[in-house]
């Protein structure tokens, strides 16, 4: 059994302060304990430390528990979310089982439930991280090829994956080693550099359809990465 980091978000404090203390009357085997109180900064915080269990309120402010479950699941398909509930609704439960949640639980919690659901959490083998590229990257890059013809703003592309714009920037830095700004560029002029290849399409023509809005800009960030101009490339490659 190892230690883990577990997540509770409710926008009770009484309810993160009762699993808080049920963690430590039990000595269970958590190493951190994560808090927060509304479904965005949960999304945040599961992003940024990855916890092995996630308690999560089925309404917060912001972004509701399903949502919240479903966001966090996608970027880390490992997780074991537990949605808790005042509502005792088939219709909750159906949906949050849906979205992939491990467990579904009714207020009062019982310090019993909890203690089970960290021992489970606890026993599972840590997942491999090389293994598989990280799904928040993979849903990223999958909105940027989607739009690339068109203006893609910071806080467009973090909506999409729920989290904040800060923490969309950070996290798919240390994932990628590459700026996000710096990611859509490059995809942007290696689209570029195919359709010169492979279309008689003009220069202005190409700049437009990945994204850039002027071609003289184009231009430069093409010769800054390949050290080389579009029309040239173009005719190195054989097109005229």
């Amino acid at each position: 059994m190892r230690d883990i980091k577990i997540l509770v978000a409710d926008d009770e404090i009484t309810v993160r302060t009762f699993i808080k203390k049920v963690v430590a009357k039990e000595r269970l085997p958590v190493a951190l304990c994560l808090e927060a109180d509304n479904g965005l900064d949960a999304i945040s915080l599961a992003a940024e430390h990855r916890p092995e269990l996630v308690f999560l309120d089925i309404r917060m402010p912001g972004c509701d528990g399903l949502k919240a479950a479903a966001a966090i699941l996608a970027d880390n398909p490992a997780a074991n979310v537990v949605i808790v509930s005042a509502y005792n609704e088939f219709d909750y439960a159906r949906t949050a089982l849906r979205a992939g949640v491990a467990d579904y639980l009714l207020k009062p919690i019982r310090p019993a439930e909890v203690a089970a659901l960290v021992a489970k959490a606890a026993e599972t083998p840590a997942p491999h991280m090389p293994d598989r590229r990280p799904p928040l990257v993979a849903k990223v890059e999958q909105y940027i090829a989607a739009n690339l013809d068109s203006p893609i703003r910071l806080r467009d592309v973090a909506q999409a994956v729920y989290l904040s714009q800060f923490h969309l920037s950070r996290t798919f830095k240390q994932l990628t080693g590459t700026s996000l700004v710096d990611y859509v560029r490059d995809l942007r002029l290696a689209k570029a550099e195919e359709m010169l290849a492979a279309t008689d399409l003009s220069v202005t023509e190409i700049a437009g359809r990945v994204g850039f809005k002027d071609a003289a800009y184009f231009t430069t960030c093409f010769k800054n990465r390949y050290k080389i101009s579009p029309l040239q490339y173009r005719k190195d490659s054989g097109r005229r």
